[in-house]
């Protein structure tokens, strides 16, 4: 080969080579760009790896944090709640006859106490709770009032535990009894002690039937249980014959009567076969503030603390030492200021000495019964009549403009006269002009027509010896105990009890009470008790908290691990 072949040879060669090199450079080059780019990316991605490990952390903390803050929140929600249930009246009665709960003038009435009260309940709180679910509704009842106002206070002493407690009271005090007392200043400066004792058979209503029965025999429900040992015995052999609730009348009365400077008492007299026993009528009494007791008029004298009487249509006519009682009570050593209210019935038979009592304060009880000639005057039966003419006198307690009496087969009572020298006679109650009698015993003749009286008041006056003031003593004649009856006393439509209730307190001088129904305690009512209370407590408090705080990290857990 000649030299100049060799050169072309050696020269392509190198060019071959330089290519080569280039080549494998550029290569080279690419390799280390893809190495750039892909350290590049797993930077990126480990930098967007641990962007999203912290915006995890930072979640999850989050979520921890509220649901901390969420678990304290109803810790304290609780808590708080719990607070306000013991110290404020913020309760819920579900049974269908509201029995956990009082009136509105009644709970009124107990935020208006400005005196120390205290109730104490002669026995262990669950003791005397577990007894009936009449003694725990009383129990219900005595808290409902410490809450309203906080000058009321309650507490339970075992009688048998706490001798030095009872020593100062009297042997009356039995277990499970109420003892409701107040020691308000007297106007010498000194500390008087008002007490009041409330029994088991207090806080209930008895029907007509055992009431009735007892009446019979001259004797009351309380009287007879001291006779046979306590109310709890007595309950054990007529618990049955509970018709009703009466522990807000109880505890009411109880209070009224402590913290009033100057308590009204009624007495009821008994012992004559009384036609009726008018149980509403006391209970209704009792519940406004009223003092209510009986006696035998037959063999006890008339308490000297009574302010009124009530003789409640005797069958049987009272003998002249029993009527010299009642007029010596009246005349009150000639100071007057007692009231009387008598209550005549179509069923009674002749009572000649009664009936000339009345006639010397000029009232008569006449024969026949009331009738009305117009429907619109009468319910259903002309002797089932509505009466709506009354008198202005002593109604500042009536809260409606026009009061209505139903008052069935009403006796005639008479006026003989209107004035007296210091006697005169007041009709409250009357017919229409159109009203008349019948006689109802034989052929339902008219023995009378025109306006007739369903209500006479006749006052005694006499004035003072040191003083220019007058005091009186007052006859309240009705003529049937209907107006007072049960079936009459609860009716809604008309005004009976309120009528009645204010004549009383206007008589007597005494403030406004409080209405109150008692109430029928069934057998289906929404209860629970103390072993309940406490796991729905901490079911409250406790269980849900922590449930919705286990729910929370459940939740953060599980996001976590996504």
């Amino acid at each position: 080969m000649s030299k100049l072949d060799e050169n072309k040879v050696s020269t392509g060669g190198s060019e071959l080579l330089a290519d080569v090199i280039k080549e494998e450079k550029r290569k080279k080059e690419d390799n280390d760009t893809d190495k750039k780019n892909d350290k590049k990316a797993d930077g990126d991605k480990k930098q967007k790896t641990e962007s999203g490990g912290v915006k995890k952390l930072k979640h999850g903390a989050m979520a921890t944090t509220l649901t901390v803050i969420f678990f304290v929140f109803l810790v304290l929600v609780n808590v708080v709640a719990t607070k306000l249930f013991e110290r404020y009246p913020i309760t819920f009665d579900l049974t269908e006859e509201k029995i956990y709960s009082v009136s509105d003038k009644t709970e009124e009435y107990i935020k208006s106490i400005d005196m120390e009260v205290t109730m104490t309940v002669c026995a262990q709180e669950s003791d005397f709770s577990q007894l009936s679910s009449y003694t725990q509704q009383a129990n219900e009842v005595m808290k409902t009032y410490s809450k309203y106002n906080d000058k009321i206070k309650y507490q339970y002493m075992d009688i048998n535990q706490n001798p030095d407690f009872f020593k100062d009271y009297t042997d009356d005090v039995a277990q499970y009894d109420i003892i409701v007392e107040t020691n308000p200043i007297g106007d010498d400066g000194k500390e008087i002690k008002r007490t009041r004792i409330i029994g088991l058979i207090d806080l209930v209503e008895f029907n007509d039937e055992l009431t009735e029965m007892f009446s019979q025999y001259g004797i009351t429900a309380k009287e007879y249980a001291k006779q046979i040992g306590n109310d709890l015995t007595f309950l054990s052999y007529y618990g049955n014959y509970i018709e009703s609730s009466s522990a807000e009348q109880a505890f009411t009365s109880a209070i009224m009567a402590v913290t009033d400077p100057s308590p009204v008492t009624v007495t009821f007299l008994e012992g004559r076969e009384e036609l009726s026993t008018l149980g509403y009528f006391r209970t209704f009494l009792a519940a406004n503030g009223y003092t209510v007791n009986s006696i035998n008029i037959t063999t006890d004298d008339i308490p000297e603390d009574t302010d009124v009487l009530v003789i409640a249509a005797p069958k049987v006519d009272y003998m002249d030492a029993e009527l010299e009682k009642v007029d010596k009570f009246l005349l009150n050593n000639s100071m007057l200021g007692k009231q009387l209210i008598y209550i005549a019935d179509s069923g009674q038979g002749a009572t000649p000495n009664i009936e000339e009592f009345l006639n010397e304060y000029g009232i008569s009880i006449g024969e026949g019964i009331v009738c009305e000639t117009y429907q619109s005057n009468y319910y259903g039966y002309n002797f089932y009549t509505i009466a709506n003419n009354i008198s202005d006198d002593f109604t500042q307690d009536l809260t409606v403009n026009d009061p209505a009496l139903l008052i069935l087969e009403s006796r005639p009572v008479n006026r003989l006269f209107e004035s007296d020298g210091m006697l005169k006679t007041f009709a409250y109650v009357t017919t229409t002009d159109d009203g008349y009698t019948i006689d109802s015993t034989k052929d339902m003749n008219t023995l009378a027509k025109g306006k007739q009286n369903y209500i006479v008041l006749a006052s005694k006056a006499s004035f003072g010896v040191d003083n220019d003031d007058t005091y009186y003593s007052n006859i309240l004649a009705i003529g049937s105990t209907s107006i007072l009856e049960d079936r009459v006393m609860q009716t809604n439509q008309y005004q009976n009890s309120l009528y009645i209730l204010s004549v009383l307190n206007g008589m007597t001088g005494k403030t406004q009470g409080v209405t109150i129904t008692p109430k029928v305690i069934s057998g289906n009512i929404f209860d629970i008790n103390e072993s309940q209370k406490t796991r729905l407590k901490w079911t409250f408090i406790l269980v849900i908290p922590a449930v919705v705080l286990i729910t929370g990290l459940v939740i953060w857990i599980r996001r976590k691990n996504r």
